[in-house]
């Protein structure tokens, strides 16, 4: 150090200045930071096995450690529909082992219908399913002025398939939405029935009742599937006696039970379990559950006239088709998307918040959760068979995230 007899230099003096800075500095850091309390920014990469706890799926993922520990310990409640709970699992690890074990999910898959009577009761930090809630629902709900807002944004893409248990048969069926409706409204009761048979001429049909199987619970995943009927079956609409939309989580008794072998199942795990145990019969959920049970999944007649299983490809085909649609509306529906390549049975799922968070903390890891969902979660999807969202629809989603709000100032600014 160079001292002279007038005192410390000046270049001295700026160096000492400017230690005393950054250290006050990394002491306000440690200060303001929520959760953690050590100043470590730096990324870390990882390798874990993530698996999906309710289907015994598991996937080899790639995760990180946030690159700023800024989270606070806490468990986030949450629930919500069946269809996407083996991508909401693998999410739930994914986000755990991403803040280092600070912020955990607990996500109950009871089903949309329920769920979404929880969030318009305010009950969680937040709730998800595979269908909108419309205005009507929060109307009728009549929620304090001080919760703001319900916001809903697409989380993931997927596709309802239709699986079958039918001895001796080991191929794709070609089926139409037609003749699936009319199978669940009881106006086909045979496998031989000649609807069938024509759009698979090379099949030996047996002579026995079709046992249909569906949702007993309000279902997201009826949603969709019956929102697709609507849209292509006239004896669909016809069993509607107070008149159309034909479609919702929770179904009129007169529908399911117009055939008399008609079985109802809650959640979709449910769902997949009956058809695997019973031969004859047929029913609906995400394609991981017919995977996951080792079920054949229909190929389903798009408006093109092509036969499509549920794919990943055939999925993001059918959001692509419906792109400005839901750019508009983010709620909007995407089955029977036109387009050669467009699975028909295609379908958003959404996480719904209040925008008004009374919880400043829990507001805050919520609104980081639903970031990492949309933005590096989306790498999880694939491997489960859900398709990653489209880039316009994730500029969307982040959009609607900075609505979520604390004394009205956003969490995470647009």
């Amino acid at each position: 150090m160079n001292i002279t007899k007038k005192g410390i230099s000046t270049t001295t003096v700026a160096m000492t200045i400017v230690i005393i800075v950054v250290i006050v500095a990394a002491a306000a850091y440690v200060a303001v930071s929520p959760g953690k309390t050590n100043t470590v920014t730096q990324t870390t990469t990882k390798t874990s096995t993530v698996t999906s706890l309710s289907t015994s799926i598991s996937t080899s993922v790639t995760t990180s450690t946030s690159a700023s520990p800024t989270y606070y310990p806490m468990t986030l409640q949450a629930n919500g529909g069946t269809f996407v709970n083996p991508l909401m699992q693998t999410w739930a690890q994914g986000f755990q082992q991403y803040t280092d074990d600070v912020v955990k999910l607990n996500y109950q898959a009871i089903g949309t219908g329920a769920a979404q009577t929880d969030i318009l009761a305010n009950t969680g930090a937040f709730a998800g399913g595979d269908a909108p809630i419309s205005a009507a629902q929060i109307a009728a709900a009549n929620p304090p002025a001080a919760l703001g807002n319900l916001l809903q944004f697409p989380e993931a893409l997927g596709g309802v398939a239709i699986f079958y248990n039918l001895p001796s048969v080991t191929v794709h069926l070609n089926l139409t939405g037609a003749v699936i409706a009319d199978i669940y409204v009881g106006r086909i009761t045979m496998w031989n029935d000649s609807a069938i048979k024509t759009l698979n001429p090379t099949i030996t049909f047996p002579a026995h009742l079709i046992t249909p199987v569906h949702r007993s619970d309000g279902s997201g995943t009826t949603y969709a599937l019956s929102n697709y009927f609507e849209k292509v079956s006239t004896n669909w609409n016809a069993t509607f006696t107070g008149g159309c939309p034909c479609y919702g989580t929770s179904l009129p008794s007169v529908v399911w039970g117009a055939n008399a072998a008609n079985v109802g199942a809650k959640g979709s795990a449910a769902v997949a379990a009956y058809v695997l145990g019973n031969q004859y019969s047929m029913g609906y959920a995400d394609s991981v559950y017919a995977t996951n049970a080792g079920l054949l999944t229909a190929s389903i007649k798009n408006q093109a006239g092509v036969f499509l299983t549920p794919t990943v490809a055939a999925i993001a085909a059918a959001a692509n088709a419906f792109s400005a649609q839901v750019l508009a509306n983010p709620t909007f529906a995407i089955t029977n998307a036109p387009g050669a390549g467009s699975y028909p049975i295609s379908t958003y799922t959404y996480l719904y918040v209040w925008s008004n968070q009374a919880n400043q903390q829990q507001g805050y890891d919520v609104a980081q959760l639903f970031e990492w969902i949309v933005t590096p979660g989306q790498s999880f999807s694939s491997s489960l068979n859900y398709t990653p969202l489209p880039a316009n629809v994730v500029a969307v989603d982040k959009g609607i995230i900075s609505e979520i709000l604390y004394n009205g100032v956003p969490f995470i600014p647009a």
